[in-house]
Parts: C-alpha cells; sequence; structure tokens
C-alpha cells in the first residue's frame, strides 16, 4: 500500500514542502526526516533552506539534473530523459538528494491540503519545533487512495497533530510517542444530522460508521 506524504521546512513564513510518493509513514519518511534533522545542526539547516531550489513539476530536468538524480531511482526505472514526475514517483529517499546537497526539489506546497497527504512532518526554523502529524485519508481510516462516488468528502480535513519538539531535542522515543497518542486520540465528526459524536477511535459504534456515508466531516482535535 503507498502512503503519500510530505514533509516541509518554515523559514520566515515561507513553505519549502517536498512530496514523498511512497512509504510516508512514521517507520518510513518519519524515521527519514528525523535521521535528516540529526544530520544537520540548527545553523545548517538555516543555510539549507536558503540553499534549496524550488522548481515546477513541469520544467524539463536538465542532462546535469538527470545524470545527478540517477543513484536516487532504482537502476531499472531511470531514463536518459527522466522527467520530474517520474523522479517523484521513483525516489527511494526524498531526503536523500537534500543530505548529499542536491538542491533542486520539486515545490509541492500546493500538496499539503490534500486528502492523499497522509504524513505531515513540518519543521519549522521560526520556531525551532518539528512536528508530526496525520492528515487526509489517514485520519479516516480509509486505505484505498480512490475517491468513491458514494463518500460525502468534505471540502478539508484539520491534520492531528502526534508529536512536536524542539529540533535540537527530539527524544529517542519520537515515534513511541506518535504511535501512543494516536492509539488513545478521539475523533470530533458531525455527521449530517448536525450533531457532533466525539467517540475513541476503537469504540465498536464508532468503528461501524467508517463506511463514512452518515459522516459528513471529520475534525482532528489538535490540528493545525
Amino acid at each position: 500500500m503507498s502512503k503519500k506524504g510530505s514533509f516541509m521546512f518554515i523559514k520566515n513564513d515561507k513553505i519549502k514542502a517536498v512530496y514523498c510518493h511512497r512509504n510516508a509513514q512514521l517507520e518510513g519518511l518519519g524515521k527519514r526526516v528525523v535521521r535528516m534533522l540529526r544530520y544537520f545542526d540548527r545553523e545548517e539547516l538555516d543555510a539549507l533552506f536558503d540553499y534549496l531550489i524550488p522548481v515546477d513539476e513541469d520544467t524539463p530536468m536538465t542532462k546535469e539534473q538527470i545524470e545527478a538524480y540517477k543513484e536516487y531511482m532504482p537502476e531499472q526505472c531511470w531514463k536518459e530523459d527522466l522527467d520530474w514526475t517520474t523522479a517523484l514517483i521513483y525516489t527511494k529517499d526524498p531526503t536523500q538528494p537534500i543530505m548529499d546537497g542536491f538542491p533542486y526539489f520539486v515545490d509541492y506546497a500546493g500538496f499539503l491540503p490534500s486528502w492523499r497527504n497522509r504524513y505531515r512532518y513540518m519543521i519549522n526554523l521560526d520556531t525551532n519545533t518539528f512536528q508530526v502529524a496525520k492528515a487526509g485519508l489517514e485520519i479516516i481510516g480509509q486505505e484505498s487512495e480512490e475517491f468513491f462516488k458514494e463518500v460525502e468528502y468534505p471540502d478539508s480535513i484539520v491534520p492531528y497533530v502526534l508529536g512536536a519538539w524542539p529540533l535540537d531535542a527530539i527524544p529517542d522515543d519520537w515515534m513511541e510517542q506518535c504511535k501512543e497518542k494516536w492509539a488513545h486520540s478521539v475523533i470530533r465528526c458531525s455527521p449530517e444530522d448536525g450533531i457532533v459524536i466525539d467517540a475513541n477511535r476503537f469504540d465498536s459504534d464508532f468503528e461501524g460508521q467508517r463506511t463514512y456515508s452518515k459522516i459528513k466531516y471529520y475534525i482532528g482535535i489538535e490540528g493545525y
């Protein structure tokens, strides 16, 4: 199952968002983002933000970019006329080009509110904070990436913050803390009849409504 997600840098209220096509869950992209944050010190993260150059997905890659990107994709997927869309799909680890000093990234800020953006990792250089959040389809427990006609999806869904720590003090058990919070989280939803329901995610009555047919809005209690 492909779980899409993103990680973003924020500095001076400006966002630079990087897309992850698969394995965005805590054990995948989450671990890689934390590894990256421990690789760079605080001053280097500031310099990194300024160093990163956003590109449009439809902009053709230069020969130099194509050749440099070869090591970040499975060998069988690389091609001499590589484009950014293909590169995004097959990138093995979206943090590695950044750690290696590859300056270009596809600007995916528009993807941040997407329902398919299941995990969001925010590196806020203004507040010196690393934040982990579940979002979109992951909150409502939908495994499929397909949007079903019989489901009335709301226009937006508030991400649910699983954890936040200073950039220089991310605990070793950050992942366990996130999982523990999610395991004991409460989802607030507004059904079509307008009555607000608070229910534990594992409550049998609430689980029975996973058909989504009666639920109009889902709201994470601690969103950003």
